[in-house]
């Protein structure tokens, strides 16, 4: 047993490394903010930290998002923000030499259309092909990782409305006994992504704050929605009153919620 662990353990650390071993080292998302007929140029670094060559792939894919379900990369389906057909580069398989850091250049054409406003966006996809590691178990069986990025390219279109958020649901969900979480899905109705973060203000009985918790900032698409986890496992059994606030480009919007943790 102690030999299976030990071999797990190892084929998870080689796959750590395999998967590290090519990146990209400015971002995996990329914002422009342009006007109708503009050509914005973009470029992605790609670094090869291994010592072997390594194959990379390029291609465009769709993101698909949803209030109900999760994200999804496709090419069978569009939408009506796509930008794929603003995108101009070369999809041709790179090589990449050991230690090689290569500048994928592009370019984002929006087209000459006055009714264009708000964000647009496709997904730049990254595939690395050559497998890092490869043997032979024995005849039938090998073993091989390969990792696929997906590059977020979001380009503004004309001047961002105003901040119009809304919180769709609330709901508490808990994990264990002693894990519960408050999950909130905030709706973006603008034309345009807004990096949204939630604060919590929780008060008891008495009045007094006991609990402020914040997340992360995270994209919030238009016209869809995106939910957010808050820790809230240190509250013991009660009711209690919150502030609950979604900031996006410093404005803010706020709720009053009752919460009862069972």
């Amino acid at each position: 047993m102690k030999k299976n662990i030990l071999f797990t353990l190892a084929l998870l650390l080689a796959i750590h490394t395999a998967l590290a071993s090519v990146v990209i080292v400015n971002g995996l998302t990329h914002v422009y903010t342009g006007s109708m007929g503009q050509t914005i140029q973009g470029e992605i670094v790609l670094v090869n930290s291994s010592n072997e060559e390594q194959r990379v792939t390029f291609s465009l894919s769709e993101a698909i998002y949803s209030c109900t379900t999760n994200r999804v990369f496709t090419n069978e389906v569009s939408h009506s923000r796509s930008s794929i057909s603003w995108f101009d580069g070369s999809l041709m398989d790179r090589v990449l030499a050991p230690k090689e850091e290569y500048v994928y250049r592009f370019s984002i054409k929006i087209p000459k259309d006055e009714s264009l406003k708000g964000s647009f966006w496709s997904n730049l996809m990254i595939g690395i092909e050559k497998p890092i590691r490869e043997e032979k178990l024995n005849q039938h069986l090998g073993l091989s990782t390969k990792i696929r990025y997906a590059v977020g390219l979001l380009t503004h279109v004309k001047r961002f409305e105003e901040v119009q958020l809304d919180f769709k649901d609330l709901q508490v969900n808990e994990l264990t006994e002693e894990h519960k979480e408050l999950h909130v899905q905030i709706g973006n109705e603008t034309l345009f992504v807004e990096g949204v973060k939630l604060s919590l203000e929780v008060y008891n009985t008495a009045g007094e704050k006991i609990l402020v918790t914040t997340t992360d900032r995270n994209m919030v698409f238009p016209g869809y929605c995106r939910a957010f986890k808050m820790n809230i496992s240190e509250l013991p059994k009660g009711a209690y009153e919150c502030i609950l606030i979604a900031e996006a480009r410093e404005k803010f919007i706020g709720t009053n919620v009752s919460l009862t943790i069972e």
